[in-house]
This record gives structure tokens, C-alpha cells and sequence, in this order.
């Protein structure tokens, strides 16, 4: 507990320095820094931070799913269903997330009739970090040594058995940190439904932003609304890291 509290400490610390740079720079420029001039637009921006912490809730829950599907079908021995996995795999790999968004919205979304940005976005995000989530569904799965699966086998246990008491507690373990990334990676990725016109955070403070031409405040607030979303996760993970160790 001790140690953990130093590291906390450390992290404060460095946190605080880093912004104390910050701020000295910006005094240094000469400028004054003013954010009341965001106080007539507060009502707007936090309801573009919680659109944008709805639609990271909706995309990091589906991308889970969408990871787990990609990988079931990867594996399959229905060649279809491997090929399908693999292409999509590669098309997610080789393409910038801007692009399938507009592909996604532009193309796929209006031909079908889906006008909901909100939904859209959330499943585009879903689609594009779940051909990740898959890869760490597999790199987690394999970490499990085949001796484990064998043993499992030689005492009786079932295959539901074996992945729930020998694989399935492994494979959170090994794939909570990378997860951790990718879900992270949502979150700011979000900001890119900004060029769909979707009102999320980014899209609503750069509109002030345009509107008052206060840029080092406005990306201030935009950093610490990001921050308010990411390190609570990222200090989520690390807890189910500790209490799931001392469980197994």
C-alpha cells in the first residue's frame, strides 16, 4: 500500500510540474490566459463532454463484442467466416479511422437510411478499434500454455470448464492492459466524428473556439475534459488488475 502511494505521489508530482511548464511557456508568450469568456458556453460544452462519454460508453462495449466475434470467426474452420474476418482485418489495419468514418457515414449509413450521427459514429468506432480488440482476444487466448489445456482435458474437465476456470482467468489478466489502450484509444478517437458534424466534445469547444478565437484556453479545457474520461479507465483497469491477481 505504501509503495502504491509513493507511486501515486510520484505521478502528482510529475503531473503538477508538467503543467507548472506549461503555464510558464504560455506566460512567457506574453499572453493572459481568460476563461470567462467560456462561461456563456459552459452548458454547451458539458453536454458535448457527456455526448462524447455516451457514445465512448456505446463504442468501447460494442468494440468488446465485435473483437470477440472477429476472433470466433478468424478461428472458424468455415472459410467464409475466416476470410470475412481476415479482410476486415486488414482493410481496418490499412485504412485511417477519419476515412471509414466518412465511408461509414457518407456511403454506408445514408444508402441504408441511418440519419442517428450518434449511433453511427458509436458503431463505426466499434467496427474500427474491435479488429484491435480481436487481436488481443488472440494474443491473450494463446498465452495460455498448451500443457493447461491438456491437464484441463486429463481431469474430465469440460470445454465450457476449461475456459471458464482455466483459460478465461488467464486471458482477462493478459488482455486488461492492452484493452486498456484500446479503449482509451476510443475515447480520443471519438474526436474525429467532429468532420460528421456529430456534436461531441471535441466538435462543440471547437466551435467556440471559432467563435471567440480563445485557442490556449480552448484546447486546455478540451485536454482536461479528455483527461476527466481517461484516467479514471486507465485507474479502473489497474484496480481489476490488482483485486483479479489476488482472487487467482
Amino acid at each position: 500500500m505504501t509503495k502504491k502511494r509513493n507511486t501515486d505521489f510520484l505521478y502528482f508530482i510529475l503531473a503538477l510540474s508538467l503543467y507548472s511548464v506549461f503555464f510558464y511557456f504560455v506566460m512567457a508568450s506574453g499572453r493572459s490566459l481568460d476563461f470567462g469568456s467560456y462561461e456563456p458556453y459552459k452548458m454547451v460544452i458539458i453536454k458535448g463532454w457527456f455526448r462524447t462519454l455516451l457514445i465512448s460508453l456505446l463504442a468501447m462495449v460494442l468494440a468488446l463484442i465485435v473483437g470477440l466475434v472477429l476472433y470466433l470467426m478468424s478461428e472458424s474452420r468455415f472459410k467464409l467466416l475466416h476470410y470475412v474476418a481476415v479482410i476486415h482485418k486488414n482493410i481496418i489495419f490499412g485504412t485511417p479511422l477519419l476515412v471509414v468514418a466518412i465511408v461509414s457515414y457518407y456511403l454506408i449509413a445514408n444508402s441504408m437510411g441511418l440519419r442517428n450521427k450518434l449511433f453511427v459514429g458509436s458503431l463505426t468506432l466499434a467496427f474500427y478499434i474491435g479488429a484491435y480488440v480481436s487481436d488481443i482476444y488472440k494474443g491473450a487466448i494463446e498465452s495460455v500454455h498448451i500443457n493447461q489445456w491438456q491437464t484441463a482435458k486429463m481431469f474430465g474437465f469440460t470445454k465450457y470448464q476449461t475456459y471458464r476456470y482455466v483459460v478465461l482467468p488467464q486471458v482477462i489478466l493478459t488482455a486488461l492492459p492492452p484493452l486498456a489502450g484500446q479503449l482509451a484509444l476510443t475515447i480520443k478517437g471519438s474526436a474525429l466524428l467532429s468532420y460528421l458534424a456529430v456534436p461531441e466534445y471535441y466538435n462543440e469547444v471547437n466551435n467556440v473556439i471559432q467563435t471567440n478565437y480563445k485557442y490556449v484556453e480552448g484546447y486546455i479545457i478540451m485536454a482536461a475534459g479528455y483527461l476527466m474520461i481517461t484516467i479514471p479507465l486507465i485507474r479502473l483497469v489497474r484496480y481489476l488488475e490488482v483485486k483479479l491477481n489476488y482472487k487467482i
